[in-house]
């Protein structure tokens, strides 16, 4: 009977451990070694304190500060990289630009100064036209020649007008050794000095470029 007696205690106790182990289940709570079985207590974990999870967050708090400060410094980093290729950038575009400016700028130097020396040997044959005029105009047979000298002329110096070239103004100006050559100096009581008085050969320039000076004669007062 005494047998019969233990084995309803131990069954009973047994059923309170499982219906305890299940209530402990359900609000997620571990068993407690001691609570335990024997064979079960080597395998339980203790269900960490309130201090436990307060320094599991505090270190998670500080790794998280950690990483978003080192986010930022990557920004910041990728941030001035990309404004130093932008200002690079844009340096090498202005580079590129007056490059090509001074390149089209000597590239057109460079055909004016091609022109101007090839217009420049027309001046000699304008002169010869100028001087057989002058010769024929003092013979009256020739006037039908003078006329089509003449006309010559006239499209001659349309064409060199045509490509910039215009005569330097002298007689009557006062000398500028920057578009007059001065071959012969002479007193006058009636000019001032330093007056262009006559014009040998006719000056001409090109655009802003002297082809060639005036050859004058100049007052020269002592």
């Amino acid at each position: 009977m005494k047998e019969n007696e233990k084995e309803k205690t131990g069954g009973a106790a047994g059923a309170a451990a499982k219906a305890a182990e299940k209530v402990a289940e359900a609000f997620g709570r571990k068993k407690k070694p001691e609570d335990a079985p024997a064979e079960e207590k080597a395998e339980t974990i203790e269900e960490p304190t309130a201090e436990d999870l307060k320094k599991q967050v505090e270190f998670l708090t500080k790794q998280a500060a950690v990483a978003e400060a080192k986010a930022k410094e990557a920004a910041e980093k990728l941030e001035e990289q990309t404004k130093k290729d932008l200002n690079d950038y844009m340096r090498l575009q202005a580079d590129f630009d007056n490059f090509r400016r001074r390149t089209r700028e000597n590239d057109a130097k460079a055909a004016d100064i091609y022109k101007a020396e090839t217009l420049k040997s027309f001046l000699p044959v304008l002169d010869n036209f100028e001087l057989a005029l002058a010769h024929m105009k003092k013979d009256e047979s020739g006037e039908a020649y003078i006329q089509g000298f003449e006309l010559l002329q006239k499209q001659l110096v349309k064409i060199m007008t045509d490509y910039g070239i215009s005569e330097i103004e002298a007689a009557g100006q006062k000398f500028d050794p920057h578009f007059h050559e001065a071959v012969m100096m002479v007193e006058s009581n009636d000019k001032e000095d330093e007056t262009v008085l006559a014009v040998f050969q006719k000056g001409y320039m090109y655009k802003d470029t002297v082809l060639r000076p005036a050859k004058v004669q100049v007052v020269h007062n002592n």
